[in-house]
């Protein structure tokens, strides 16, 4: 009977998704004609399939009930997962939100401002477009809301005129907003939101949780990024600094020693640069990115483009082939770095970079720049070449879950490109084409798989994005609006 229920199980999630390994243009016109949240990795807690919670890991899965949907953002925490709609509708499920019982993703919320979200340990954090931070419990432990459903955060000080929120991000307790105006506010969720110093506000552990304060720099910031309890801040001028936990070198102060395992103060990282915390005239950071205890950051210098890694590599986190415990020095990952691509319009050889860098606890996946030969164009996809690529997309580290590649259990140590997303469970995992993203297209509404054309405009404009969980993997189609 057991065998009999896991056989069912399979039949019903191989209707979910193609039954065989696409090539790169069929990956394509796949992508942008099924909305939807497909998610690879863990089923422990119900995040990709929610009606057999604890069934087996490294599934390949449309999460059920979101079908036909244009996502706007989606995040996943280890127990509970959220995902927000093109209407603006929030969506929670997983066992920590819902119990262990079957279940598909509720609607908790509707609200056509909001943008983004986030998920912590035992929360979903909302942005919106006017600027609020809303924080809604995401676990079906004792509400520690009080009597509130949600509550809308308090900035000290107050937003300056015509100052809006643009991004945000966050930790197991803690998160991070980036102002327009350069300023940080950071908030602890919980009483162990700030227990490492992770908030950025000096000595002072002492702090009112679901209270954002700004961090006192004289410095601008157009980013953040939060780790478990450690946080990277990226200035206007390509510089890096951190704050919070160091166990493993996260906080890239060099060689450990135990009084530097907690960083309270907010400063430089120490060994970001060669030259200690000088950053070279014609060097500068682009992009910041953090896993639960490793940190990430994508460098241009010259016409040089490279990705760094360092604090926890022990499931190859790092990227560079070698399984290292902690690093405390950046490390380049050399799959990323360094590398080039012959542009046919220009005649000419340019730099490739990164589209994209997304990270799980203790995986990442990046998305590359490399030129796409998809013309975006609203006259449809005749005028697109044949055939079709997208952008390359890589995945390294921990792959206990299959959230790297779905029936393995080897880490990665360096970038792999893993097989095809929208593939089944019963699909033959031996045909590894790689994995494509499709980049912006327009697409007929009527076109889209289950959706509902008739809320949608004749043509959408649509993207994949990617996002990772702790032990998760996950795709989704986004209207670029």
């Amino acid at each position: 009977p057991e065998q009999d229920a896991r056989d069912k199980i399979r039949k019903q999630r191989a209707q979910m998704v193609p039954k065989s390994e696409l090539t790169a243009a069929e990956q394509l016109k796949w992508a942008w004609t099924h909305p939807g949240l497909y998610v690879i990795g863990s089923n422990e807690f119900g995040l990709a399939d929610p009606q057999h919670p604890g069934s087996v890991s490294g599934i390949k899965c449309a999460v059920p009930g979101l079908e036909g949907k244009l996502i706007r953002s989606a995040a996943f925490s280890k127990t509970h997962a959220a995902a927000v709609d093109s209407s603006g509708a929030l969506f929670q499920w997983g066992t920590g939100f819902a119990g262990n019982a079957p279940h598909t993703p509720t609607c908790t919320l509707k609200d056509a401002s909001i943008c983004e979200v986030a998920a912590t340990d035992n929360f979903v954090v909302l942005r919106d477009n006017k600027s609020r931070i809303r924080v809604l419990s995401g676990s079906n432990a004792p509400n520690q809301l009080g009597s509130n459903t949600e509550v809308t955060l308090s900035f000290e000080p107050r937003l300056g005129w015509r100052e809006s929120v643009v991004s945000m991000s966050a930790g197991r307790s803690h998160i991070a907003v980036t102002t327009n105006s350069g300023h940080v506010y950071t908030a602890a969720l919980d009483k162990d939101g700030n227990s490492r110093g992770q908030l950025g506000h000096g000595s002072s552990t002492v702090v009112q949780p679901l209270q954002l304060h700004r961090i006192q720099s004289d410095l601008r910031f157009t980013s953040t990024a939060c780790g478990d309890e450690h946080t990277l801040l990226l200035t206007n001028d390509g510089d890096v600094l951190g704050c919070g936990a160091n166990d493993f070198g996260q906080l890239a102060t060099g060689a450990y020693s135990s009084g530097k395992a907690t960083m309270r103060e907010l400063a430089p990282l120490p060994r970001l640069w060669k030259n200690g915390f000088l950053r070279p005239q014609d060097a500068y950071a682009v992009g910041i990115a953090a896993g639960a205890a490793t940190s990430y950051a994508q460098i241009v210098q010259g016409e040089a483009r490279r990705v760094l890694a360092w604090g926890r590599g022990i499931d190859g986190q790092l990227g560079t082939g070698t399984l290292t415990h902690m690093q405390g020095v950046p490390v380049v990952i050399p799959e990323l770095s360094d590398r080039e691509e012959f542009d046919e319009a220009l005649q000419a050889r340019r730099p490739l970079g990164l589209r994209s860098l997304i990270t799980g606890a203790n995986h990442a996946l990046a998305v590359c720049d490399n030129r796409s030969n998809v013309v975006l164009d609203k006259s449809g996809a005749s005028v697109n070449a044949s055939p079709l690529f997208g952008h390359d997309v890589v995945v390294w580290g921990s792959n206990a879950f299959g959230q790297c590649e779905p029936g393995r259990r080897h880490r990665f140590a360096e970038p792999a490109h893993p097989p095809s997303l929208f593939t089944s469970t019963s699909g033959n995992l031996d045909n590894k084409l790689p994995l494509q993203a499709a980049p912006p297209q327009w697409i007929e509404s009527a076109q889209l798989r289950d959706a509902d054309s008739s809320s949608l405009p004749k043509k959408v404009l649509v993207e994949q994005m990617f996002v990772a969980g702790p032990d998760v993997t996950a795709a989704f189609l986004r209207s670029c609006k």
